[in-house]
């Protein structure tokens, strides 16, 4: 066979491991789901009821790491103001936490004799956020029906691109922005969606402190992205009195099997292996009114939706106000059409106490330009204000102080136990252990060398897989193993061949190992995008793994582990001097897995990942499939320094790091 091959070798011939991955999550999501369901079942009281709801609010604050502080001064600004047919609309500009600047629109319906309700809109994913059109046309509904209303520019969108240097979009806008800066905070484990909270929380305050608004009648409106932003809102502020999530509920098993992956704000770590849905968004408001707003051609599932009111029905039932649950359905696609813009103002007109306005036919509502809503004179906070603060530069502070914090002089033998606890817990969390059963599966030649193909068990329903390779000179020796953990596994065996022949020359056996979706066992593709791209099949897994509180790095660091636990069982071999070789990104697993199993010897490392901390701290990162090597958290315990450090000191590190390593 020749490299080309080996490289393009699949198992599946013995034993379909491709589908397998996505399996293992889909399987323990389902199971998760079905305990949230049954704890919800056995509701029947007021008292449970606000037992669960207690619940989930601690459940998602802390799966946030907290939320900012909403002490700091808004110092808001009027950057000038428009006038509409019936209403006026103000450009304000607010900070939510000190520089932090966000640009939203008031608009204002004209003729107030008195307090009035008032209506937070959160945009989705369009570009243009608030000044888009679809969005221009839902604010003036709710106007005309005499709200007052504060449409935000979320972070990367309309007027807070977070990336723009220059005139330039250095990090496309959007899903892509969020996600590249949601990857630097889960590693610090303040996850990007406690920034979206936070500035919608900080609207509601600026809403507050408007003379022309009630407050005791403020509601809150969004589709989309704006509907993860009001479900998140639903979760946490009691001052709102009424909520519309708009194309954004459904239920997580359904958008589960949709395949469409999510942007880092909508990834609420760890929540759904405590039975978390959609469910208990609606729960967590009960008896509050609520409308849902749904599409029924939306790529958020239909049926979710559906089956998540009707089974959200019985809270409102339980306080004797079941007229308070509404379900608004358009035949539309995802969007905030405007039968729901209507209907939304309808809702909230009558559940803010506002009874002044009427609705406005569609062929009546008149668009501004972009520019003329725009609170800055370019269109961009950031041309203006150079100092401005996103989400990089929020996780860029909390990255410094973790770094303080560990460098606090504490006993070091305490501080290495610390991290080591951490770091097993994360790689051992919910593993199902069984025998590994080792299967021979092939044997093939090149040149000198004896190629063998092995697969095992790493836990129940997941196989592993590796190519073995061994000089024939050596055949009836026993040899060293080298477990090789690089990026692609088989997959990328040509530039390192040169190695692997050297190795062998000495007497080793190369095993290089296929972790979870890696090389030869790289699971089916789910939807359109390459497999390692953002939004690509791996992303989606991995991002399905965070939510359920795992990562793919730690089970690819338990699957480095069961391949030491498989070379016990490896006739031929020493298995009492078991090395490791750790090339690139991905041969983080064999560090890690290196630091918790003391079997293992030796570890060599060549052109390892940055630190953590140095990646983290890089605002214009390029990495692809940077969901592989996240271990959410690790910087509260620990970087890869130390853990290089300790190593050495254990004179398992055999040789020095290269200085790249830094970069």
């Amino acid at each position: 066979m020749t490299i080309r091959e080996f490289e393009n070798y699949d198992p599946s011939h013995f034993y379909d491991m491709k589908s397998q991955l996505k399996d293992y999550i889909y399987d323990r999501t389902r199971k998760s789901l079905e305990k949230g369901r049954i704890h919800r079942s056995q509701i029947s009281t007021k008292e449970q009821l606000k037992k669960r709801q207690a619940y989930i609010r601690k459940l998602f604050l802390d799966s946030l790491g907290g939320i900012p502080s909403c002490e700091t001064p808004l110092k808001p600004q009027v950057t000038g103001t428009i006038t509409g047919n019936g209403f006026h609309i103000e450009k304000v500009i607010y900070q939510s936490r000190p520089d932090c600047f966000v640009t939203a629109n008031l608009y204002i319906p004209n003729g107030l004799q008195k307090p009035s309700g008032a209506v937070l809109f959160l945009c989705g994913h369009d570009p243009l956020a608030k000044h888009s059109e679809e969005y221009q046309m839902v604010c003036q509904c709710l106007t005309k029906r005499g709200l007052i209303v504060l449409a935000l520019d979320p972070i990367g969108q309309g007027e807070r691109l977070s990336y723009y240097d220059n005139g330039i979009e250095v990090i496309n806008q959007g899903t892509t922005e969020h996600t590249h800066a949601g990857f630097q905070c889960l590693m610090t484990g303040y996850p990007s969606a406690r920034y979206f909270l936070h500035d919608a929380l900080r609207g509601i305050d600026y809403l507050l402190t408007r003379p022309e608004v009630d407050p005791a009648n403020i509601g809150v409106t969004g589709n989309s992205g704006g509907g993860t932003q009001t479900s998140m809102l639903m979760l946490w502020d009691d001052r709102v009195k009424a909520f519309a999530p708009g194309t954004f509920i459904t239920g997580y098993e359904e958008n589960l099997l949709t395949g469409v992956p999510q942007d880092a704000e909508q990834n609420w770590p760890g929540l759904i292996q405590y039975g978390f849905d959609h469910e208990d968004i609606l729960l967590s408001v009960a008896p509050k009114p609520v409308a849902v707003l749904a599409a029924s051609y939306d790529f958020f599932p239909i049926e979710g939706t559906r089956k998540t009111v009707e089974a959200a029905r019985k809270y409102w039932e339980i306080w004797g106000k079941e007229e308070d649950l509404h379900y608004i359905e358009d035949v539309s696609k995802h969007s905030y059409s405007y039968q729901l813009a209507q209907a939304a103002g309808e809702f909230f007109a009558k559940t803010l106490g506002v009874t002044a306005g009427e609705a406005i036919p569609y062929e009546d509502i008149k668009l501004f330009e972009q520019s003329e809503l725009w609170c800055t004179g370019k269109g961009q906070i950031r041309e203006e204000r150079k100092n401005t603060r996103f989400i990089f530069e929020e996780n860029l502070t909390l990255l410094t102080r973790l770094q303080e914090e560990r460098e606090i002089q504490e006993e070091e033998n305490r501080k290495k136990d610390r991290v080591y606890n951490w770091l097993k817990e994360q790689v051992f969390y919910q593993r199902v252990p069984c025998p590994v059963n080792l299967r021979d599966i092939g044997e093939f030649d090149y040149y000198n060398l004896s190629v063998k193909s092995y697969i095992w068990r790493s836990q129940e329903r997941i196989m592993n897989h590796c190519l073995a390779f061994k000089d024939h000179t050596f055949h009836n020796t026993a040899s060293c193993p080298i477990i090789a953990v690089w990026d692609g596994g088989t997959g990328k065996l040509e530039e390192h061949i040169d190695w692997i022949k050297g190795q062998c020359q000495k007497g080793k056996t190369i095993f290089v190992l296929n972790t979870s979706g890696v090389g030869g066992i790289s699971p089916y593709p789910i939807g359109i995008r390459g497999m390692g791209d953002m939004f690509g099949t791996m992303y989606k897994l991995a991002d399905d793994l965070i939510r359920f509180g795992d990562s793919l790095c730690a089970l690819r660091i338990y699957d480095v582990i069961r391949m030491v636990d498989m070379l016990q069982e490896f006739d031929g071999t020493d298995h009492e001097n078991i090395h490791i070789y750790a090339h690139g990104k991905q041969g983080v697993y064999g560090i890690l897995a290196a630091f918790i199993d003391k079997r293992i010897k030796n570890l060599s490392i060549e052109q390892p990942m940055p630190s953590y901390g140095s990646w983290v701290g890089d605002r214009c990162y390029t990495m692809e499939d940077a969901m592989s090597i996240i271990l959410p958290q690790a910087l509260k315990f620990f970087d890869l320094d130390e853990i290089y450090e300790w190593l050495m000191k254990e004179e398992r590190l055999e040789q020095p790091l290269r200085k790249e390593r830094g970069k």
